[in-house]
C-alpha cells in the first residue's frame, strides 16, 4: 500500500509539482530505486505536472474572478458591477462650443440634427463634429449663437421587438464606439405604421419612480464590450408590444483623441465666419477596469446619491469620465466658512479646467438628480500654484558617458515627468526630499543637488485689471525670518504710474519685509532700486496671502501677470482646489546647472 503521509504539496509550479511526485514515488518501496530521470517514467511525470499545474491555474483564474476586488477579465468585472446597479460607462463625445456667422445670401435659418462641421487639431488630422440638437439663428445678430457640436457620426439602427424571445428583447447594439448618453430611442406599435415617428423612450437610471406605464429602457454591457437595450416588464416600466419597431440612434465618436480642438469649418450654404467659443473637450475612452472596480461599490453605497464627500467625488467621475482629478470639500472649510454648499473641483485630462458649459451642466446634474435638498453644489477650477525649480548638480565626469549639456536636459526632463506623475492632482503634495533624491538616482555620475523650490501664481491681467483689487493666496507661509527681511515675493515687469501721474516702465512688485508691497523699478546698470507707488497691497506672510488694492494698476503687454513667493519650507502641501505642477508654460519654471567639485558650466533653462 502506498505511504500517502509522505505526499508533501511544496507548490503547484511545473517543477514543484514534479519534483513533488517524484518525492512522493521514490518513497515507496518498490520504486525507491528507480532512475526517474533516465526512464520513459519522466515523461508520464512531465504530464501529470503538467496536468497539476494547469489545473491549478484553472482554479485559481476562476477562484479570481468570483470576485470584484480579484477578478481581471473585464467580463468578468463587468458582470459584478452589474449586480451592483452599476452600468460601465461607454466612450463619450469630444464637445465644441461655436458662433456661426452668417453670411449676406443666407440659405438657413436653422441648424437641423446632423448639420456638420469638420474640426482640425495641431497635427492636420479631421474630424467630424454635427449638431444633435437644431438651432435657431438669432435674425438681429444674424448669428448661430453657442451651437454646441458633438465629434462622431449619427448611427441608426432598427430592430422588431419580440417580447416572447430574450433574443427579441435584448437589443445588442453592435458598436464598441458608442457614446450611451448620446442614444435616442423611439417606439412605434408596428413595423407597418407609417405615420410619425414614434414615441421617444428615455434611459431609466432609478427604479424608484417607475410605473407600469414608464416608458422607459434600459441599458447594461455585454460581454463583448458592446452595450444592449431592454424594456420594462410591465411592472417597473412599460413593455413594448411584440411587433413594435424599436428605432436607436447614437453618436459613434473617437473619444478623447478629437479633445483639444480649436479649428472648425462647415460647408452650409450661408455660414460665414466660426468663432470657437470652447474648443473642443471632455472626449473621453470607455471606463477602464480598475475604475470600474473603484467606483462600482461606493457608487452602491451611495444609491445614487450625494451626500459625502466621497459620494459626490463618485457622482462626478461618473457623469464626467473625462475627469483626470477630483476633490470634494465642504464649505465649512472655507475662510470665510460657506456653510450650506459644497464644492466640487475637477482637473480634466485635457486642459486644466472644464468648460463653461461642462461646469453648467455638471451643476446641474449635481444639483437635480444627486445633491441633497438643502446642500448647493458648485464646481470650481482647480487653482494651480506653479513650482520654479532652481537646481545644482555636482557630478563626476569620470563616471559618465555623457557630456555636461546631456546631463542638465536629463535633470530638466526628470523635473516634467516627476510633476505629471506625483504631482498635478489634487491633494499630492511636494517633498523637496523626494525630489533631491531622484535627481541622485538618475546617474550614478551625479554626486549630489542642491535645489531650490519657490511657488509662483499666474492671474489674467484682463480679469485683473477689471476686478480692482485681488488677492493671491499660495496656502503655505513664506518665509520671513524678521520685519525688514529682503524681498521674498516679486512679479513680473509691467508698467505702473508713480505717485506724480507719470507711467514707468519696467516695474515690479516687491515687498518690503513688513508686510507692505510696493511697486519698484530697478536701473539695472547701477543696481538702485526706485520706489515708484507704496504700498499698493499686502502680504501676510503666515497665511502665504498676498492682496492687492485697489490703487493697483498694472499695463502690460502681456495677458498673464505672475507672481513669486519664496516659501518657508521646502515642503509645500496643497489643500481645497490647489493643485501643484512644474509648469513648461514659462521658459525659467527649471533652471539646471551642473558642476564638477573644481567647475561649474553655464545654466539651462528648460
Amino acid at each position: 500500500m502506498a505511504n500517502t503521509n509522505n505526499f508533501n504539496v511544496v507548490g503547484l509550479d511545473f517543477e514543484q509539482a514534479k519534483a513533488s511526485l517524484k518525492s512522493f514515488l521514490q518513497s515507496q518501496e518498490t520504486l525507491k530505486d528507480y532512475n526517474f530521470d533516465g526512464s520513459v517514467l519522466s515523461t508520464v511525470l512531465d504530464v501529470l505536472a503538467y496536468n497539476t499545474h494547469y489545473q491549478s491555474f484553472y482554479a485559481n483564474m476562476v477562484a479570481n474572478e468570483m470576485f470584484l476586488d480579484s477578478s481581471v477579465l473585464r467580463p468578468s468585472v463587468v458582470s459584478h458591477a452589474k449586480t451592483l446597479g452599476y452600468i460601465p460607462t461607454s466612450r463619450r463625445t469630444a464637445k465644441a462650443v461655436l458662433t456661426v456667422s452668417l453670411t449676406g445670401a443666407t440659405e438657413t435659418t436653422y441648424l437641423s440634427r446632423g448639420s456638420e462641421f469638420v474640426g482640425t487639431d495641431s497635427a492636420g488630422t479631421q474630424y467630424r463634429f454635427v449638431v444633435l440638437d437644431t438651432k435657431y439663428a438669432n435674425s438681429q445678430t444674424q448669428k448661430f449663437e453657442n451651437v454646441t457640436v458633438y465629434e462622431g457620426t449619427i448611427r441608426r439602427m432598427s430592430y422588431i421587438y419580440d417580447r416572447t424571445k430574450r433574443i427579441g428583447s435584448y437589443l445588442l447594439i453592435p458598436n464598441d464606439k458608442i457614446d450611451t448618453s448620446t442614444i435616442r430611442v423611439r417606439v412605434k406599435a408596428s413595423s407597418t405604421d407609417n405615420t410619425g415617428v414614434g414615441d421617444v423612450w428615455t434611459e431609466a437610471t432609478s427604479y424608484i419612480d417607475l410605473t407600469p406605464t414608464s416608458k422607459v429602457y434600459f441599458l447594461q454591457e455585454r460581454e463583448s464590450g458592446m452595450y444592449e437595450l431592454f424594456f420594462g416588464d410591465g411592472f417597473l416600466g412599460l413593455q413594448p408590444e411584440t411587433g413594435s419597431l424599436i428605432s436607436v440612434e447614437y453618436l459613434e465618436t473617437n473619444g478623447d483623441a478629437a479633445n483639444g480642438i480649436s479649428a472648425f469649418t462647415t460647408s452650409i450654404g450661408g455660414a460665414g465666419a466660426i468663432t470657437v467659443n470652447s474648443i473642443s473637450s471632455g472626449g473621453a475612452l470607455e471606463e477602464s477596469v480598475s475604475s470600474i472596480k473603484f467606483l462600482a461599490p461606493r457608487y452602491y453605497q451611495s444609491q445614487g446619491r450625494a451626500v459625502t464627500e466621497d459620494d459626490y467625488a463618485a457622482v462626478v467621475v461618473k457623469e464626467y469620465p473625462a475627469a483626470d482629478s477630483v476633490y470634494v470639500y465642504g464649505g465649512d472649510r472655507m475662510t470665510p466658512p460657506q456653510y450650506g454648499k459644497v464644492f466640487i473641483a475637477v482637473k480634466p485630462r485635457s486642459g486644466t479646467a472644464l468648460t463653461v458649459s461642462e461646469k453648467s451642466n455638471l451643476t446641474r446634474v449635481l444639483r437635480d438628480n444627486r445633491s441633497v435638498v438643502t446642500v448647493v453644489p458648485e464646481v470650481v477650477d482647480p487653482d494651480y500654484i506653479d513650482l520654479v525649480i532652481d537646481c545644482l548638480v555636482t557630478y563626476d565626469p569620470t563616471r559618465i558617458t555623457y557630456g555636461a549639456g546631456t546631463l542638465k536636459a536629463l535633470v530638466a526632463a526628470y523635473f516634467f515627468t516627476y510633476s505629471s506623475s506625483v504631482l498635478e492632482k489634487f491633494g499630492s503634495n511636494f517633498y523637496h526630499s523626494k525630489l533631491v533624491q531622484g535627481v541622485n538616482s538618475l546617474s550614478e555620475g551625479i554626486l549630489g543637488n542642491e535645489s531650490r523650490v519657490v511657488m509662483r501664481k499666474t492671474v489674467n491681467l484682463s480679469t485683473l485689471i477689471a476686478s480692482k483689487g485681488f488677492s493671491v493666496d499660495f496656502k503655505n507661509p513664506l518665509y520671513h525670518p524678521h520685519d525688514g527681511h529682503s524681498f521674498v515675493v516679486s512679479s513680473t515687469e509691467f508698467s505702473h504710474i508713480n505717485t506724480t501721474g507719470t507711467y514707468v516702465s519696467g516695474c515690479v512688485i516687491r515687498d518690503d519685509g513688513y508686510g507692505n508691497l510696493d511697486v519698484v523699478s530697478e536701473n539695472e546698470s547701477t543696481g538702485t532700486v526706485n520706489l515708484v507707488y507704496p504700498k499698493i497691497g499686502l502680504v501676510d506672510y503666515k497665511k502665504g496671502v498676498v492682496s492687492m488694492n485697489t490703487v493697483f494698476s498694472p499695463v502690460s503687454s502681456s495677458v498673464f501677470f505672475t507672481i513669486t513667493a519664496e516659501p518657508q519650507n521646502q515642503d509645500i502641501f496643497v489643500e481645497e482646489n490647489k493643485i501643484l505642477r512644474i509648469s513648461r508654460g514659462y521658459s525659467d519654471s527649471v533652471r539646471v546647472s551642473v558642476q564638477t567639485q573644481t567647475s561649474r558650466t553655464e545654466t539651462l533653462k528648460a
